[in-house]
């Protein structure tokens, strides 16, 4: 199991101007804190959570059905991983999709000044990673 990643660290990775490196380095913090919640209270092997059968939509079936996540953390994650997926797939993905799905991020708490372009998505990623990383303590 991988060592903590603080939030100010995490927030220090976030600032970079790249949108590729933002969307996906940032989905990425969030998927290894769930592959470590699923070690942790499920016992499930990192050897099996890291076969590629074993998706993201395989492991929030197991969170969400184990009552672990639910909600806008659920909704969260899931925008996060679409977020992702566009930048992972695609040369030039649509801006505004991207713009959609980030204006449908929750927050997970008080709403921020306006801080700039994708503001909103470092806070989300931030807050939902704290989210999760709570869920690892307990």
């Amino acid at each position: 199991m991988q060592k903590p990643l603080s939030n100010a660290t995490l927030k220090k990775i976030l600032e970079t101007a790249n949108e590729r490196d933002l969307f996906i380095v940032g989905h990425m913090y969030i998927e290894n804190t769930i592959d470590r919640i699923l070690e942790k209270k499920f016992s499930i092997p990192s050897k099996s959570i890291d076969s590629t059968l074993f998706t993201l939509n395989l492991k929030m079936d197991i969170l969400t059905e184990s009552g672990l996540i639910k909600g806008n953390v659920k909704k969260n994650v899931e925008l996060l991983a679409r977020i992702r997926n566009r930048y992972a797939h695609k040369l030039k993905p649509n801006e505004q999709r991207i713009t959609n799905y980030v204006r449908e991020l929750h927050y997970l708490g008080s709403t921020p000044k306006p801080g700039g372009k994708y503001a909103k998505y470092r806070v989300c990623v931030i807050r939902t990673f704290s989210v999760l990383e709570k869920m690892l303590r307990k």
